[in-house]
């Protein structure tokens, strides 16, 4: 499933939004999903953080990494941190 960010969510959105969109990544978890930023400029890690924390925890860094792409995400980085653990290394 391709999330169009910025559609989904708006120019304005604030870190209590990233619980808002892992609902819906969740419900589409299993069938692979893409978290398209165009548009946007450089999204917090914080609420990278909030949005992928509790995914990590129930289903481990892998699993997620794997089954979610990002596509234009200006700090590509921050978001393989939170992820993937602050020993990834691009």
């Amino acid at each position: 499933m391709m999330i169009n960010v910025r559609e989904f969510l708006g120019n304005n959105f604030g870190i209590e939004d990233a619980i808002v969109l892992r609902e819906e990544i969740k419900k589409n978890l299993n069938d692979g999903v893409t978290l398209d930023f165009t548009g946007m400029e450089r999204v917090p890690s914080t609420f990278l953080t909030c949005l992928f924390s509790d995914l990590i925890n129930k289903n481990g860094r892998e699993a997620i990494f794997n089954a979610i792409n990002v596509n234009n995400l200006t700090n590509y980085s921050d978001f393989a941190r939170v992820v993937m653990g602050t020993t990834f290394l691009n």
